[in-house]
């Protein structure tokens, strides 16, 4: 039996820890016991309440050998003053204060039974964590000793030795973030080429490190990877990646992309970190890394990827202004066309945010591209077809001839409005907002401007 006393301490209210309530109950529950008449208190407190959890681990290391509840209280000169300590052995009580014993009330005797039960499995869990990272530690050397790198002799002593140091370059052992596998932390050492741990580059990022038989991760990113730009190691989620286009049986589109069992055009693969000049150098360079708008696309179920351009297929479309692009590879071309306006005149697609065309508010209707509007500007000013547009001056909204009712004016300027328009023009409103808060007022000036007057 180990005679060192650890302890587990409760003094803050406030930690959240699982067994709090239960030793909150506890106390109250035996202040009572002992003193009917005096209030117990409320919960623990770091100067007033603090109690602890106290254990001695058997020699084996597995379990403890005695589990004593300890419930103290902080007296006026500023010391603290065990007043009742608990053998969860006996379920017996101490009541040191007046020299007595009495067995544990039945109330508390399942919340008794929980703490006790609570420390022997974190015991437990230590003791197997150990005996784990011992073995962990055996199979490292084991490695050393098969390729040639350490003796017979030495690998017989590492047996006995609980060092943490490389017995090569004596460096401090690293382990796999993972699997928890060994391996020497210096990087220049023949140990860590036999046992390869690789780490994330990014200085906060360091304690990130997995074997190579922990990188990947089916059905997801892998954890690390390297920029094909700078060659360095990063994080998954500190890089650019291209999961592979799926591929179905019959070579066309496959829509269940999530599937890790999926066929893929290439495994993922990163395509630059985040640093500005590799972004650039990749889809300037090569073309790579490009987000597809599609909600659907594959690359977007899975990890929210990029498109490469080994991915991407002749049914991709890109919008004239740039902010709109579809790899092609996640749905037809005919599927793409009916989320896009098409000019009327040169057939030319658009996404429906470009600002080179413009469709109808009400009827949807799309309007002329802005190179035929310009190329046909004198006849479409007469072409009653309804591809003519025009903007309302207030709400910025588009309407065609077919759907423009003439208007109606502003009830204050009599500034025309569309049909969609509120009855006062958004700058009267304004104005409006104004008075009503200041009571201030507005007129027209000569020139139709409005002048506000602050009263």
């Amino acid at each position: 039996m180990s005679d060192q006393w650890q302890s587990i301490i409760f003094d803050d209210p406030r930690s959240g820890h699982p067994m709090l309530p239960l030793v909150i109950k506890v106390m109250r529950c035996i202040y009572r016991t002992v003193n009917p008449t005096r209030p117990p208190p409320l919960t623990v407190m770091k100067w007033r309440y603090p109690q602890s959890l106290s254990y001695q681990v058997h020699e084996d290391g597995y379990v403890p050998s005695i589990v004593i509840l300890n419930l103290r209280e902080g007296q006026q000169d500023s010391t603290m003053k065990t007043l009742f300590t608990i053998n969860l052995n006996t379920m017996t009580v101490n009541d040191k204060v007046r020299n007595n014993r009495f067995p544990v009330p039945n109330e508390i005797g399942s919340s008794l039974r929980d703490l006790d039960e609570y420390v022997r499995r974190i015991v437990r869990e230590k003791k197997e964590a150990e005996v784990e990272e011992a073995r962990r530690r055996q199979a490292f050397y084991r490695c050393l000793f098969d390729k040639g790198l350490i003796d017979e002799e030495d690998y017989g002593k590492l047996f006995s030795t609980d060092s943490l140091l490389c017995p090569i370059c004596s460096s401090g052992q690293t382990s796999c973030s993972k699997c928890k596998i060994v391996s020497c932390s210096n990087g220049d050492c023949a140990a860590s080429s036999a046992v390869p741990i690789v780490r994330c580059s990014q200085a906060f990022h360091q304690a990130r490190q997995f074997c190579t038989s922990c990188l990947e991760s089916p059905g997801s990113l892998p954890q690390l990877g390297k920029c094909p730009i700078c060659s360095r190691l990063f994080c998954s989620r500190e890089l650019n990646w291209c999961v592979g286009r799926p591929i179905s049986d019959d070579g066309g589109i496959a829509t269940s992309s999530s599937n890790p069992e999926i066929t893929r055009v290439h495994s993922a693969r990163p395509l630059s970190c985040n640093a500005i000049a590799c972004m650039a150098n990749s889809q300037d360079g090569r073309g790579d890394g490009r987000q597809c708008s599609n909600p659907g696309c594959w690359s977007i179920q899975l990890c929210s990827t990029k498109v490469c351009s080994d991915c991407t297929t002749q049914d991709s479309f890109s919008c004239p202004c740039g902010r709109y692009w579809t790899c092609g590879s996640c749905e037809s071309q005919s599927s793409t066309i009916r989320r896009l306006l098409t000019c009327p005149r040169c057939l030319q697609h658009f996404c429906t945010s470009c600002s080179y065309i413009s469709a109808c508010k009400i009827c949807r209707r799309v309007g002329l591209c802005n190179d035929c509007m310009e190329e046909v500007s004198e006849e479409a000013e007469h072409t009653p077809d309804g591809n003519l547009l025009f903007r309302c001056q207030n709400c910025r909204c588009h309407l065609c001839t077919a759907c423009d009712d003439g208007g109606k004016s502003c009830c204050t300027c009599s500034q025309v409005l569309c049909r969609l328009c509120e009855e006062e023009c958004k700058r009267c409103a304004h104005f409006g907002r104004l008075c009503g808060d200041d009571f201030g007022f507005f007129e027209f000036g000569s020139s139709g401007g409005m002048i506000y007057y602050n009263i």
